[in-house]
């Protein structure tokens, strides 16, 4: 996932710098009658708009279907993580975020997954826990130091209340009977930039 949206900033940064030589060429061919090297400079604009489509054409950046993870929300809940198997927990962080879905939301918003939290793979993840519980997310890549009395036989990762959501932050011994579920729906890049091109109205 983390991957996935890599691919989509170098995309978005080659559909600007296309619409950088599109504006260009235009301006160019404006003042054609009063530049003298205009042709020059077509070819140089010319050479660059091949580069680009070239680098579109990359493996990953083509036939792919770009989806990133949007941040909608944290929610609490009460789970039991000593006598819960992975699996049961789990499905408590999908209804958690389900129940609390606003409208619009209800059909797509999901529980982060651990690696995407560990990643920070999320679009407009909180740098930090500003929950007074511990943040968990959904297995694989869930599982925490071996503890014995646990049916599962480890202890679940998470991230401590007021700590830093990264891969270098998240703690392995988490046993806690309640904790924060980060809810997330996938966004579309198409619906990704019109997400970050929105422009709040100013205040009256």
């Amino acid at each position: 996932r983390k991957a996935q949206i890599d691919l989509v900033n170098e995309k978005e940064k080659l559909d600007d710098l296309e619409s950088a030589v599109t504006k260009l060429e235009q301006v160019t061919r404006e003042t054609e009658d009063t530049c003298q090297n205009e042709e020059l400079g077509s070819e140089y604009l010319e050479a660059v708009r091949t580069l680009v489509k070239s680098m579109k054409n990359c493996p990953g950046l083509t036939g792919a279907v770009f989806e990133i993870p949007a941040f909608r929300k944290t929610v609490d809940l009460g789970v039991s993580l000593l006598s819960d198997t992975d699996e049961a927990t789990d499905a408590k962080l999908e209804q958690a975020c389900k129940d609390a879905a606003d409208a619009g939301d209800e059909d797509t918003i999901r529980a982060a997954k651990q690696s995407e939290l560990d990643q920070r793979a999320i679009s407009g993840l909180p740098e930090t826990n500003t929950e007074a519980m511990s943040i968990v997310g959904l297995c694989p890549a869930c599982a925490g130091d071996t503890h014995s009395a646990a049916v599962t036989g480890h202890k679940r990762k998470c991230f401590r209340a007021g700590g830093v959501i990264n891969s270098t932050e998240v703690s392995s011994d988490c046993l806690g009977a309640n904790v924060v579920a980060v809810c997330v729906v996938d966004l579309s890049l198409a619906d990704h930039n019109a997400a970050k091109t929105t422009v709040a109205p100013p205040a009256p």
